[in-house]
């Protein structure tokens, strides 16, 4: 058999395939640049989420009939309000009422509704800007990470088709982009009391963002771990800790003055519990992330190969930690987004030859455009009835 067509055929299709690469690489190149390079990457982020994952925003017609939206209304009137007892009935509204019976205690989107009086529509308006929020300081930090203007843009673009991405439009009722906002600002900010603050406020959006402490951990120790950071860490270290302290002793606090409490309807049932072990393992993860996966992965065959037991054992288990949650409740989906730090620690290992890395997060962009069923798209406009 001869087989030196097909080795001439595949050279042409790999070197196609770094041609189509590198032209990403020089278009995303050309649009990082300048002053507002950022901010221009933010914009097409956001955009290319909307056009891959449209969401379904007639559903906002009826918001003032979704129960979730009626007892946030309670709170947005006054944030230290109990819930009432028949918004959180299981057994009149199933899974929804589960989501109702732990709000009493979740205060920031309340507080920010009721700052900005924005009632029914503040989880939306607060998710939208949010995404851009979350945009711009992912490509700060991944650029931060890379050591690479380039290589950054390309990771927070390849961020916005995923499930993740998405969730800041497509979620009208939750608020976990506001959540995931807050943590972001807590790992960027440079001022330990504010990182304290950030994560205070990002606690009390969401619990999972507790779960998440030891990925922050990891954040910290991989990015700021030469020995001369040492102090730097160690105060970020106690910053967060700081953070937990204070939210622990202010929700008992307004707990027991407010006469408010927390459910526990919906969490780790058996059947529950094993519906996500057997049926939503493993299909559900890719799903979350896309390709953006390989980044960890990578992560941690690198430590492997370095011998660097102690370090790959924290990592996995920092990632263990923060999704555990996820298998206790409806949303597992949901509850696996609150460890997207661990794909900004995993830029960390990318470090060196730049072109290498622009091309891999180049890659990961398309594939993960390319997972996209077409029904989903902006394209659903189109062919509707």
């Amino acid at each position: 058999m001869n087989v030196e067509p097909f080795a001439v055929n595949r050279k042409l299709l790999l070197e196609a395939i770094d041609r189509c690469l590198s032209a990403i690489v020089s278009q995303v190149s050309y649009h990082c640049s300048g002053r507002l390079g950022r901010v221009k990457i933010t914009l097409c982020t956001a955009l290319l989420s909307l056009l891959v994952s449209f969401p379904h925003y007639g559903q906002l017609r009826t918001l003032d009939s979704d129960i979730n939206i009626q007892a946030l209304m309670v709170k947005f009137h006054n944030p230290l309000s109990p819930i009432p007892p028949q918004l959180k009935d299981i057994s009149i509204y199933d899974g929804f009422a589960s989501h109702n019976d732990k709000l009493e205690l979740r205060l920031t989107l309340p507080i920010l509704g009721w700052l900005c009086g924005t009632g029914r529509w503040t989880v939306v308006i607060w998710n939208h800007l949010s995404a851009l929020g979350v945009f711009y300081l992912l490509a700060k930090l991944g650029s931060a990470a890379l050591e690479d203007d380039v290589g950054g843009a390309l990771f927070v673009l390849a961020i916005g088709p995923t499930y993740f991405g998405s969730c800041f439009f497509a979620d009208y009722i939750f608020g976990d982009g506001v959540a995931f906002l807050l943590l972001l600002l807590c790992i960027a900010s440079r001022n330990v009391v504010l990182c304290s603050f950030w994560f205070l406020a990002a606690a009390f959006t969401d619990e999972r963002c507790v779960a998440a402490v030891p990925l922050l951990f990891l954040y910290f120790a991989v990015s700021h771990g030469r020995d001369e950071e040492k102090t730097l860490r160690r105060k970020y270290y106690i910053a967060i800790l700081v953070g937990v302290g204070m939210w622990l002793l202010l929700r008992y606090w307004v707990a027991h003055t407010y006469h408010l409490t927390t459910g526990s309807s919906g969490i780790g049932d058996r059947w529950l519990v094993e519906q996500n072990l057997f049926e939503s393992l493993p299909q559900v993860f890719p799903n979350v992330f896309k390709m953006a996966w390989t980044l960890p992965l990578f992560a941690v065959i690198c430590l492997l190969l370095q011998r660097r037991w102690a370090a790959s054992f924290f990592f996995v288990g920092a990632f263990a930690i923060a999704i555990l949650p996820a298998f206790l409740v409806f949303d597992f989906d949901r509850s696996v987004c609150y460890s997207f730090t661990i794909l900004l620690t995993s830029l960390y290992f990318l470090r060196g030859e730049k072109a290498a890395a622009q091309k891999c997060l180049a890659a990961i962009l398309v594939l993960s455009v390319l997972w996209h069923s077409p029904g989903h798209s902006i394209l659903r406009l189109a062919f509707r009835k």
